[in-house]
């Protein structure tokens, strides 16, 4: 009986240990994975809004991965309007970042631009992988409701 009991209780342990040790691997895989998105992203997204409002853009962006899921590849810029000029405000808009926002190996999309207490929130979607596309389909869903 007590040979039973140690053989589950063996189990049991290599078992908890397999968990923890391969969810340590795919955070760290997801960590990476972000890291380097993010550093493609800011270097595409960042002098883009560099050209549209000198100074006044943003140097780094928040992952929003945290809201929606593992694996999604989205950014946050946030640029406070009060810095900007009249003539930096009508230039900023959704349409110019889109239109410069082509890249030869990695697609990006717009999937938010919101304004909040005089910050605007501009959100880009790196769409390297499923859950990032996936993530922009559902997006466009509410969007589209």
């Amino acid at each position: 009986m007590s040979l039973i009991i140690t053989v589950i209780i063996a189990f049991l342990l290599v078992a908890f240990g397999y968990q923890i040790f391969h969810r340590m691997l795919v955070k760290r895989a997801t960590l990476m994975l972000q890291k380097e998105a993010k550093q493609a992203t800011d270097a595409m997204v960042i002098p883009i809004l560099e050209s549209l409002v000198g100074n006044q853009a943003p140097t780094d962006s928040q992952i929003i991965a945290d809201v929606w899921g593992k694996g999604v590849l989205v950014f946050e810029y946030i640029i406070d309007l009060n810095q900007l000029t009249a003539q930096q405000k009508e230039g900023l808009t959704k349409e110019a970042v889109a239109k410069q926002l082509i890249d030869s190996t990695v697609e990006y999309q717009i999937t938010d631009w919101w304004t909040y207490e005089q910050d605007l929130h501009i959100e880009v979607a790196q769409l390297s992988n499923e859950a990032t596309k996936e993530y922009v389909k559902d997006i466009e869903k509410v969007d589209r409701h």
